[in-house]
């Protein structure tokens, strides 16, 4: 159980490396991603960590400096919220991947932002990063304004197709983590219950063989009584109005006379 624990948090700490990866290269290019998504997605992976440390507090032993209500009720709650924050990141990470007109729109949205609030500095990023000039041409918004191309002879190709490129891969990766932890946080439930079974039914053993234990001893010794008794001939058959104890030599119709050698030589000549 150390070893599968080990590994979680292995990946874990993978999955936030490229959710931080996800989050400083969308900065850097200036990617129509949500920083809040992108933060998100950071903090999922850390979630999922709180997650196993609660799910430990219910398979381990209670202490007494824990709560009983928040050891119950918490680890459901952050479940809950994991699940429906994995759905959710994937779910918007999976729109920036997908090829199509929303994607572009997007891209001309975020570039138009750029261009119109006059953050040359971002297009510049953008066109150093890929070694292009403007949007859908060399002409279209570039930055300098209609002098990229002059100032970078070498450069003969518009950022949208390779910008284009790095949001879907971002989005990609960012809907990688989300699924992850998700397939993580489902194994780590069927792993959790399969362990709670395995105890319930444990404890339910415990109790039956402690109980056989403390009945059984009493039990097998009025029932080896009884049968000694059987044995003995001192059962209620034996005992009851009808017969008694059989004697010393006793026969089966009656008590057999024995001389008591007390008397005269007389006596003794007739048992003679």
């Amino acid at each position: 159980m150390v070893n599968l624990y080990i590994v979680r948090a292995l990946l874990l700490v993978g999955l936030t490396a490229v959710a931080i990866y996800v989050q400083v290269t969308s900065s850097t290019l200036s990617l129509p991603l949500s920083t809040g998504t992108t933060v998100l997605t950071i903090l999922l992976p850390l979630l999922a960590a709180v997650n196993t440390f609660g799910l430990l507090l219910r398979i381990l032993p209670r202490q007494a400096s824990t709560s009983p209500i928040l050891q119950k009720f918490l680890p459901f709650v952050l479940q809950i919220l994991q699940g429906v924050l994995a759905v959710v990141l994937a779910t918007l990470a999976a729109e920036g991947f997908v090829p199509g007109q929303v994607l572009d729109c997007n891209l001309e949205n975020s570039w138009q932002g750029l261009w119109h609030t006059k953050d040359g500095r971002a297009i510049e990023r953008i066109q150093d990063a890929f070694s292009c000039c403007g949007l859908r041409s060399t002409v279209d918004r570039d930055w300098p304004t209609h002098q990229c191309k002059d100032l970078y002879k070498d450069r003969h190709g518009a950022c949208l197709i390779p910008w284009r490129a790095s949001m879907q891969r971002n989005s990609g990766l960012g809907f990688t983590v989300a699924v992850a932890v998700g397939i993580l946080q489902l194994i780590q439930l069927a792993f959790f219950t399969l362990r709670t079974s395995e105890g319930g039914h444990a404890r339910m053993g415990y109790r039956q063989n402690t109980s056989s234990f403390v009945s059984g001893p009493s039990d097998r010794l009025l029932g080896n009584g009884a049968a000694n008794g059987d044995d003995d001939g001192t059962g209620p058959e034996t005992n009851g109005s009808g017969g008694g104890r059989r004697g010393y030599g006793g026969t089966e119709d009656g008590p057999r006379v024995e001389p008591t050698h007390l008397g005269d030589s007389g006596e003794e000549n007739t048992w003679g």
